[in-house]
């Protein structure tokens, strides 16, 4: 053991010395041997490891190591430079400990030295595997976005034709055939999403925003996006939300919802009878922040206890039967669990086979205010006649992708024109007013980021104004800030959901132009020749209204009387507050009127609140865009008033 040990050291990769106090060399392995090319002897004969260092360093080691060496008992790093036999230097990295006796008086010196070129050489080499690394990543995340990309245009088409199909008088198998296509390209497009974000997060691209947010509004957007899922399989979905959790808190909304949506969407898949739960409960209540518990339980088929601890595994379900009945990638559990761990927290499970699982995660989130401006725009069911008169301009090459959009368009009598390049979008819009643009990233002759950067860099107030609606097929996040500095107002990713392309004309369409002062003005004529200017059928709904008197009809006019006696009064409010520019007063009535709006599920109402604070909210207000939406707000509240009117005389 003792052979084994001496030869260990002789050749270990780095040189081992030993000296008295004074310097004089005790002790060396071969590998320092073999670095300055002296023979043991002569080295062991009464020289001193100071002779060995160049001029300069025996300045150094007199001056700094040694009282270095004597005063704490180690030195670590140290550069010096040693004559090599034949004359040449050499530089190495020292490390060194100072034994001592029972007294402190100083044994011996123990020196490990580091080749600094072999070292050099292991730190480029570890730089090229790191840079190797990189690139190999930076290559498979070009790569999947540019495969998504190619799926999506294609894709695009397919579900945008299937919609539009589902919308036409079919045969019942031809329903049939047309929910499949449509569910399958749902899925397809699911897993696309899923991979992109799964691939973003393995790149580390992700990052968390902090802002101020409604959470409970959150959890029931989510809940209310998914019911319809749940009320197909017949499924109770419940909330419950404890009243004790602050309002406002301050996080990422985007990521907390599509941890929620993986979740809810998880339960209902997986559940076939029963009922599923969301809930929010406040753990701890602290001065600037609240420890929140956010549970989602299901009664579905459950996961055995030893797949338990797999499951949040990339690319893996409960079993390989689950995976041929169900479908799915395995990479929502995976996503949700890297999200909770960019907030440094993780996600419990408990399950029982055939009797539910619980999902469970905690988030300690900071108490914030109600936003100014909420970034949210609420999921909208498309109106034939809602957007009649407004103007758009649709900017993009692709036939197919013209084809699925105008057919929309024309279906919500939108009044547009189409162009197939940049150059043509440019100088469209400066011969004729639009009240949005809806424009592609990537066209010929110029793109959709260069035709967006001249529009705004025009000398008009009105094309500085403009809303403009990029539309593209790669993922938003891919395309970072340059969605901003092109000064693009927001962003649809194609495949689109026509619930969505509905929500963001409605939110961004109220852009004054001659085109909506047109209509204005022929409604106005409308009036005074006696002809009904009856709006088309507003985008709300009695549904939940009447589900909440439990078919009580007492229950049910009194209710409608106190809603219409409440509308009249937010009528003259949120007139006052426009017309005066009373930002204060139109947020606080518009906070007070939310959750009627989501009882009633108002959303072209909210739609045009949101647009009215943000108005409300820019230094320069433009009285003729605040006119417009102070006519839409008036003219929904006046629809829904006359809609409570005839429930109230049923």
């Amino acid at each position: 053991m003792e052979e084994s040990a001496e030869e260990l050291y002789d050749t270990a990769p780095c040189g081992h010395v030993s000296t008295r106090p004074d310097g004089t060399l005790v002790k060396l392995n071969q590998t320092f041997l073999t670095w300055t090319g002296y023979p043991r002897e002569e080295l062991l004969s009464g020289r001193r490891f100071q002779e060995l260092l160049t001029v300069g360093c025996q300045i150094f080691y007199e001056t700094y190591y040694v009282p270095l060496l004597r005063m704490q008992g180690f030195a670590n790093e140290i550069n010096l430079e040693l004559k090599h036999k034949d004359g040449h230097s050499l530089s190495f990295l020292l490390n060194a400990i100072q034994k001592k006796d029972a007294n402190g008086r100083p044994l011996s010196n123990q020196i490990a030295l580091f080749h600094l070129v072999d070292r050099k050489k292991y730190e480029r080499e570890l730089l090229l595997a790191r840079k190797k690394a990189e690139e190999a990543i930076k290559i498979k995340t070009d790569f999947v976005s540019m495969i998504s990309h190619e799926i999506r245009t294609p894709l695009n088409a397919i579900i945008g034709i299937s919609n539009l199909l589902r919308d036409t008088h079919l045969s019942p198998q031809q329903e049939e055939y047309a929910r499949i296509l449509s569910f399958s390209s749902g899925s397809l497009l699911n897993l696309i999403n899923n991979i992109l974000d799964f691939n973003k997060m393995d790149a580390g691209k992700v990052t968390l925003e902090e802002r101020s947010f409604d959470v409970r509004q959150l959890i029931y957007d989510t809940v209310y996006g998914l019911g319809l899922q749940a009320e197909e399989k017949n499924l109770a979905l419940r909330l419950e939300l404890d009243e004790r959790v602050p309002a406002y808190v301050v996080g990422d909304p985007l990521k907390l919802g599509q941890i929620l949506t993986n979740l809810l969407s998880n339960a209902i898949k997986f559940t076939e009878k029963g009922a599923i739960t969301v809930e929010l409960r406040l753990g701890e209540l602290f001065s600037d922040s609240a420890a929140l518990e956010f549970r989602v339980t299901d009664t579905g088929i459950g996961i055995a206890r030893d797949r338990l601890p797999r499951i949040f595994e990339e690319f893996t379900q409960a079993s390989y039967d689950i995976n041929l009945k169900y479908g799915g990638t395995g990479l929502g559990l995976t996503i949700s669990q890297k999200l909770l761990e960019l907030y440094g927290t993780r996600m419990d499970v408990e399950s029982e086979p055939g009797r539910g699982s619980c999902f469970s995660f905690r988030l300690r989130l900071g108490i914030g205010q109600e936003a100014r401006e909420s970034e949210r725009t609420a999921e909208t069911v498309p109106n034939e006649q809602s957007l009649q008169g407004r103007r758009v301009l649709v900017a993009e090459d692709n036939e197919v992708n013209v084809f699925v959009l105008t057919r929309f368009l024309r279906k919500w009598n939108i009044d547009f024109d189409v162009v197939g390049n940049g150059r043509r979008a440019l100088e469209r819009i400066t011969e004729r007013d639009y009240d949005l643009v809806l424009m592609d990233l990537q066209m010929p002759e110029l793109d959709g980021f260069e035709a967006t950067r001249l529009i705004r860099n025009l000398p008009s107030e009105r094309l500085n104004r403009l809303p403009i609606i990029a539309l593209s097929a790669s993922a938003r996040i891919s395309l970072g800030d340059r969605l901003v500095s092109a000064g693009f107002t927001d962003f649809i990713g194609k495949p689109f959901r026509p619930e969505e392309l509905f929500t963001k004309i409605t939110l961004y369409g109220f852009q004054p132009s001659p085109a909506t002062a047109a209509n204005r003005s022929e409604e106005e004529r409308d009036q005074r020749q006696g002809v009904d200017p009856a709006r088309s059928p507003p985008g709300f709904s009695l549904e939940k209204f009447r589900r909440l008197t439990a078919d009580d009809r007492q229950a049910l006019v009194e209710l409608s009387a106190i809603t219409i006696k409440s509308y009249e009064a937010y009528k003259h409010e949120f007139q006052e507050a426009l017309e005066t520019g009373n930002l204060e007063k139109f947020d606080f009535h518009a906070h007070k009127i939310k959750v009627t709006l989501e009882l009633m599920q108002a959303h072209a109402l909210k739609a045009a609140l949101q647009q009215g604070k943000k108005l409300l909210a820019e230094k320069e207000r433009a009285p003729d865009r605040i006119h417009a939406v102070l006519h839409t707000i008036q003219c929904e509240l006046d629809a829904m008033i006359r809609a409570l009117e005839e429930v109230r005389k049923e």
